[in-house]
């Protein structure tokens, strides 16, 4: 009797692992956003900075991921980036963002929001960093 028991609780256990409305842990979700930071990074610098050198300000990128890891949609859910270079940095974006992969998996699915904060100033400065990287 015991041993049944115990074969259910580990029956129902295993089978509560796969479930399909688990949500994905969010160190995977960051590791493939950092992963796809040099899109991130060209939209704003080849679509904003060439045509705004000034362009600075905020995109909140809403994405829905469906269990098979591919994005379903990318939109922008607010930004405070005004000018010249706006509508080119969030059109790349959202592009961009609906060619990333995310792990496949018994999940649910997930629409999540992702900040951006855009300075020239950061911008700029990891050129450098990539220009001296170049030069070793």
């Amino acid at each position: 009797m015991t041993h049944a028991v115990l074969l259910a609780i580990a029956l129902t256990l295993a089978s509560s692992k796969q479930r399909a409305d688990s949500v994905r842990a969010e160190t995977e979700i960051r590791e493939t956003v950092i992963r796809h930071a040099s899109d991130v990074r060209r939209c704003y610098t080849d679509e904003g900075l060439r045509r705004n050198p000034t362009l600075s300000g905020a995109v909140e990128l809403e994405i829905t991921i469906l269990p098979t890891g591919t994005v379903d949609s990318a939109a922008v859910a607010t930004t405070s980036l005004i000018g010249l270079g706006e509508r080119e940095v969030t059109g790349c974006l959202t592009t961009a963002a609906r060619n990333w992969r995310f792990d496949r998996g018994p999940y649910a699915v997930e629409t999540i929001v992702f900040p951006f904060i855009f300075s020239p100033d950061q911008a700029h400065a990891i050129e450098r960093v990539t220009a001296e990287e170049d030069d070793d």
